[in-house]
């Protein structure tokens, strides 16, 4: 696994699943995923944070590219 983004790590579970990843990867090989609210200090202050929207392919494509994702989870809501 090279590196995992998180879409929607500003919520509840996703904050929680940031950390948990982050723990178990390393804190540089998981990428919060915001749009418009900011993830917690502790999100913040761990690792990686993009801003990309779910809804904006090219965005996102460019996100994965320059991050080299390979694995998303996706728990924003639209």
């Amino acid at each position: 696994m090279n590196k995992i983004l998180v879409i929607g790590a500003a919520g509840q579970i996703g904050t929680e699943l940031v950390m948990e990843l982050r723990k178990k990867y390393g804190n540089e090989d998981v990428i919060a995923g915001i749009r418009k609210t900011q993830p917690s200090e502790e999100v913040k202050e761990s690792g990686p944070v993009e801003v990309v929207d779910a809804t904006d392919l090219e965005q996102l494509r460019s996100v994965v590219q320059k991050q080299d994702i390979d694995t998303i989870f996706h728990l924003a809501s639209l």
